[in-house]
């Protein structure tokens, strides 16, 4: 799949049939786009667009007038993106976006995924999210805990902290201690 932007609109462009197209907002422009596997996503001046391959549909999402957008990791099945306020998950099979709000002095620190499955990592806590299940699931940070590495596979989410290892499945609602 591939997307183009244009002046007045963003066309996705599936690998079969045509083009299926977004209209701009007038005053709205594109900051960043990108396509990979079956999944499409633009960021503009107001919302975040993702596209379904499999539904042939564009689905939006609101950005704040105080957000401002961070890093976001497209894969095949899922986008996940960050701003300043909050974590966004779009799910290319059910073409839906889903938010998480982001604490007063919660930062974002990375964005990691394979496969079906991604993790964002706070300073408080990891969010996983994956193409299977709705939402996000989060596992808390003790005061002292630090992040020292995020791997993963096609379903499954690593984290190792400086007291214990945490995995998120991407067909699991929640994360499992690995003792």
């Amino acid at each position: 799949m591939t997307v183009t932007p244009t002046a007045d609109k963003v066309i996705a462009w599936a690998a079969a049939g045509g083009g299926v197209e977004e209209s701009l907002e007038p005053g709205e422009s594109v900051v960043t786009s990108g396509a990979r596997g079956h999944t499409g996503f633009v960021q503009t001046s107001s919302r975040l667009l993702g596209f379904s391959s499999g539904l042939r549909q564009w689905r939006e999402i609101s950005i704040g007038a105080e957000e401002r957008i961070g890093r976001h990791q497209l894969l095949p099945f899922l986008i996940l993106a960050h701003s300043n306020q909050q974590v966004y998950g779009f799910q290319e099979t059910r073409g839906h976006w889903t938010t998480a709000s982001l604490g007063p002095n919660e930062t974002v620190s990375q964005l990691r995924g394979h496969g079906h499955v991604a993790v964002a990592i706070t300073n408080e806590r990891a969010m996983g999210f994956s193409t299977y299940t709705g939402g996000f699931f989060n596992i808390a940070w003790t005061p002292n805990e630090r992040v020292l590495s995020v791997d993963g596979s096609q379903n499954g989410m690593v984290v190792r902290t400086s007291s214990r290892t945490v995995i998120f499945k991407s067909q699991s609602t929640g994360w499992t201690e690995v003792r």
